[in-house]
């Protein structure tokens, strides 16, 4: 018959071949990231650099244009976007409105943006 000691001893044994097996396992892939680390940081460096190279080669060009444009006069100033709600279209026509001038109100019912503010 076999010893249970022996059997105890094989046990311990095998047990402690897993747990030195986990360790060096984990050992290995601690060491395997620190190398894709390094390996990334040396790619990172040469991509910093080689970036830094292309901007410091780029010459940028000033030109002054002249004679192509003297002056632009806007002459026909059209607002069709304007989307004020009728308390607010109120409040901007008495702004523009002279105190004399009471036609702000017409121009609020009539909901053409902006029409008649100046030229009342």
């Amino acid at each position: 018959m076999i010893n249970p000691w022996i059997i105890v001893a094989v046990l311990l044994a095998i047990l402690g071949a897993g747990a030195g097996g986990f360790k060096l396992g984990a050992d290995h892939e601690v060491a395997s990231q620190a190398r894709n680390d390094e390996q990334i940081k040396k790619v990172e460096d040469a991509v910093i650099a080689a970036n830094a190279t292309a901007i410091a080669q780029i010459k940028p060009r000033y030109t002054t244009i002249q004679g192509k444009l003297e002056k632009q006069y806007e002459t026909q100033t059209v607002f069709r976007d304007c989307k004020l709600d009728d308390v607010s279209f109120r409040l901007l026509n008495e702004a523009l409105a002279s105190p004399s001038d009471q036609k702000a109100d017409r121009v609020v019912s009539d909901r053409k943006p902006f029409e008649g503010l100046l030229h009342a």
